[in-house]
């Protein structure tokens, strides 16, 4: 009898632990974003709270200027070109978001405009 309530404690044990561990994982309310510059490319990558997905979706597609650039599961992986013919990849998954952007195919304007997006995003991700 003592075996099995040993084992039933260290199962709930564990069994919490993994709940917790779950949950800290899913739940990221931390943002983070990374910004790589070099003489040929721009590289914005954002981590935020997944919860925020929606949000940022709207935003960008107001920015880019394109409706149903995302899918439904809110996973994207696509090339934009916008009316101003800047061009740019963007990589998306729920708190995650990748942009890359080649500086050879786009003008200096265009580099600048596509840097605001960081700016703006701030108040949607707090």
């Amino acid at each position: 009898m003592k075996k099995n309530t040993l084992t039933a404690k260290v199962l709930v044990f564990f069994l919490s632990l993994a709940f917790i561990y779950t949950g800290c994982k899913n739940s990221s309310s931390k943002t983070s974003v990374v910004v790589n510059e070099t003489r040929d490319q721009y590289q914005l990558a954002i981590d935020y709270d997944k919860t925020k997905t929606d949000s940022v979706e709207h935003y960008l597609s107001r920015f880019i200027g394109q409706d149903a650039i995302f899918t439904p599961e809110h996973t994207s992986a696509i090339h934009i070109t916008m009316a101003d013919q800047t061009i740019f990849d963007v990589k998306s998954t729920p708190g995650e978001f990748r942009l890359t952007f080649d500086k050879s195919k786009n003008s200096s304007t265009a580099l600048n405009r596509i840097k605001t997006i960081n700016k703006e995003l701030e108040p949607i991700l707090k």
